[in-house]
């Protein structure tokens, strides 16, 4: 409100600069002391300094609101980032979400900045200045002025059109800053298979749409800067001519004549920065939908009522009744993920889940880790709906390992202790020795210190498994989910990864995923799944016994080893 109050004192000071200038003529055409004129002189030197000053503070207080208005926005828009579930991402690339939450969030900054404080500017100078002009002759004025209509309602039509190639403009910014992260993340794949000419084209291709579009929008643009100067020129013509007569009749005085010409000179600069202003409303208001929608989704993992008994540690008993899933993005016309589940997994357990690719094994173990929204009424934890836990207090009794090892741009140490910042140095030493990654620190020139880079890529894919599943390790969770996330290690590391989670947790659960059955013999349970059903359920020996898919399974990893054994 400041900043506005500042900007009404700043025309104010502006406006009074013509007038002090027709007092000072008239009163030198009357005949007055050239002392009277001296003193106007200085009052204007002090006005036009005066201005200037406030000027200033009006402009930081303005866009320094702007400033923190966008800061609140970016802190809204990040928050709400993190509250959406495994769907939303699935659905949207990373490259457009991170340009709705850069150039967007820039184009609004200029919206309410320098875009606001030029509307008001603009209403207060036009609005002034009109009342001014037909002060000192109305007839002058229309004439001056009369034209003004046409070019505002020209001007709607060209803003349409800005919109609309703004917004274009946005997007195709969004889908080049996606195709730039994806070469970045995969610039190994892009050189093993030698595409670098092909990326570059296509990344070329893309800067082509966005250059025309943008130049498209300039055009559009500078018609409409263009027009409103030929109508700024057209008025100040108008008034020469008029104007001129005007003091030859005697009907206003010179001085009148220089203020009027004063006034309409201060429309010019408002009216060619009308083009600019309403092209910055166009391209904020752009970036404003875009983000609007993503801060309209919903987050569809939601805490529900809290049910549980007391605030203290779950006993981990899991059971599913009846669960069936289709993923957001199915196709409805083919089967569910999941189809009737129905499962027990009392504390403690050793539950290995297995099955061809595509058989719904990490589906189901995101839903248990509520990645993905959970049915009511179908997922229970100690006798309560998974849906009545709180969804930090559950997320802080599950440890999850997905397939993906993602690790921070960090030190090894940091990537471990994520999710618990505040653990002992002993504590770290036991998950580090759990996860079989001490060997490995030892070999690093800065061990823990060590810094990872991007995503990890300083270590191998079995060293960034380790690591993540220490981080897991150290929350010591109440039940810890591996989805496939020993997949890059060796048979034997595997099987002692294995067993020093089994002296570790001998009294919480586990749930492992897997491809490798060999290293399945000490779990309390199998799981097999196939088609989104589970089809077989048992332990090892007797699932080799009963001769079913487990059994084919088994038998082809045996086989394969034997010929890789030679």
């Amino acid at each position: 409100m400041g900043g506005f109050v500042l900007l009404l004192a700043t025309n104010a000071l502006v406006l009074s600069v013509p007038w002090l200038l027709r007092e000072a003529i008239d009163g030198l055409e009357a005949g007055e002391p050239i002392g009277t004129t001296i003193r106007y002189s200085i009052a204007i030197v002090v006005v036009a300094l005066l201005q200037a000053v406030v000027r200033t503070f009006s402009r930081l207080a303005i866009l320094g609101n702007s400033r923190k208005i966008c800061y609140d926005i970016r802190e809204r828009f990040f928050r709400h980032l993190l509250s959406l579930g495994a769907t939303f991402y699935d659905s949207h690339r990373v490259g457009d979400i991170m340009s709705r939450g850069v150039n967007d969030i820039r184009q609004i900054q200029g919206f309410f900045g320098p875009g606001v404080m030029n509307v008001a500017n603009t209403t207060i100078i036009y609005t002034a200045a009109a009342v001014l002009l037909f002060r000192i002759d109305a007839t002058l004025t229309l004439f001056a002025l009369g034209i003004y209509p046409i070019l505002f309602l020209t001007v709607n039509r060209l803003n349409r059109r800005i919109y609309s190639t703004s917004v274009a403009v946005q997007e195709q910014l969004a889908t080049i800053s996606s195709r730039v992260q994806e070469n970045i993340s995969g610039i190994q794949q892009v050189k093993t298979y030698a595409q670098e000419d092909r990326e570059i084209e296509m990344f070329s291709a893309e800067c082509n749409i966005y250059r025309e579009r943008n130049l498209a929008m300039a055009a559009t643009r500078g018609t409409m800067i263009s027009l409103i100067g030929v109508v700024a020129g057209a008025g100040s013509l108008v008034v020469l001519f008029l104007g001129g007569r005007a003091v030859i009749d005697g009907r206003i005085s010179l001085g009148d004549f220089i203020a009027f010409n004063a006034y309409l000179g201060l429309l010019v600069w408002p009216t060619i920065a009308l083009g600019w202003i309403l092209n910055t409303f166009q391209r904020g208001l752009g970036a404003a939908d875009r983000l609007l929608e993503i801060l309209r989704v919903e987050p569809d993992v939601v805490d529900g009522e809290d049910r549980l008994p007391t605030d203290g540690p779950l006993r981990g008993d899991l059971e599913i009744r009846g669960l069936t899933f289709r993923h957001a993005s199915d196709d409805t016309s083919r089967p569910p993920s999941l189809r009737d589940i129905d499962l027990k997994i009392p504390k403690g357990s050793r539950i290995a889940i297995v099955g061809p690719v595509g058989s719904g094994k990490s589906t189901l173990v995101n839903i248990l880790a509520r990645v993905y929204p959970v049915p009511r009424d179908r997922v229970f934890v100690d006798g309560v709906d998974l849906n009545d836990i709180p969804l930090e207090r559950w997320r802080r009794s599950v440890g999850y390992v997905p397939q993906e090892a993602f690790l921070f741009s960090r030190t090894i140490q940091e990537n471990v202790i994520f999710g618990r910042p505040d653990a002992e140095a002993e504590e770290i030493g036991r998950a580090i020795r759990i996860s079989n990654l001490e060997g490995d620190l030892a070999a690093f020139p800065e061990g823990i210190e060590t810094p990872v880079g991007e995503r990890g890529f300083t270590l191998s894919g079995g060293q960034r498994q380790r690591a993540t599943l220490a981080r897991a390790v150290l929350t010591d969770p109440d039940v810890l989910i591996l989805d496939d996330s020993l997949s890059s290690l060796d048979a034997d590391t595997e099987r002692s990864v294995l067993e020093q989670l089994g002296h570790w947790r001998s009294e919480r659960t586990t749930i492992l995923i897997t491809h490798r059955l060999t290293s399945l013999a000490n779990m309390d349970r199998i799981l097999v799944l196939d088609e989104g059903r589970i089809v077989e359920d048992g332990s090892h020996e007797q699932l080799v016994a009963a001769d079913g898919l487990y059994r084919q399974l088994f038998d082809r990893q045996r086989l394969q080893q034997r010929l890789e054994q030679g």
